[in-house]
C-alpha cells in the first residue's frame, strides 16, 4: 500500500504543464461579434461599411514586444500602417500598446487561443474583432 501511494504521488507530479497560449504570430480579421451573441447587423450601412474597411487588416506581434499593423486592399499590395511596442500582462486580460507623448492605449481581450484572437480595439460595449491566426 506504502508504495502505491508513493508511486500516486510520482505520478501526479510528472503530470505535464499546460500549454502557453502565446499572442506572438500574425493575425488575420475574420468578422466582428456582439458581446449578446447576437449576429452582427451587416444590412445596416454604418455597420457594414466597418466591417468591409476592416477586411485586409492583419495585426502582428512578435517575441520582442513590437506590434505591427498592415492592411492589405483588394489586387494592392501589403500596405503598412503601425507600429509600436506593446506589453501583454501574465493574465492575458488586456493587450496594453506603449504610446510616446500620450497614454498608453488598454485593450480588452475577449479570447485568446492557438487559432483565435478576439479583442475590443473600439472600446465597444456591444461587439468586438475577430482575427485569426495566419501564422
Amino acid at each position: 500500500m506504502k508504495y502505491l501511494i508513493y508511486s500516486f504521488f510520482f505520478l501526479v507530479s510528472c503530470k505535464q504543464k499546460a500549454k502557453e497560449v502565446s499572442i506572438v504570430g500574425k493575425w488575420e480579421y475574420q468578422n466582428m461579434e456582439t458581446f449578446s451573441g447576437q449576429p452582427i447587423d451587416l444590412t445596416n450601412p454604418a455597420i457594414n461599411k466597418l466591417h468591409e474597411d476592416q477586411k485586409g487588416w492583419t495585426f502582428s506581434f512578435s517575441k520582442d514586444n513590437v506590434f505591427e499593423v498592415t492592411h492589405v486592399k483588394t489586387d494592392k499590395p501589403e500596405e503598412f500602417v503601425a507600429k509600436q511596442p506593446y506589453e501583454l500582462p501574465e493574465d492575458k486580460k488586456h493587450l496594453i500598446l506603449k504610446n510616446k507623448g500620450r497614454p498608453d492605449e488598454k485593450f480588452p481581450i475577449i479570447e485568446l487561443s492557438d487559432s483565435i484572437l478576439k479583442i475590443n480595439i473600439f472600446y465597444s460595449d456591444s461587439a468586438y474583432m475577430v482575427f485569426k491566426r495566419k501564422q
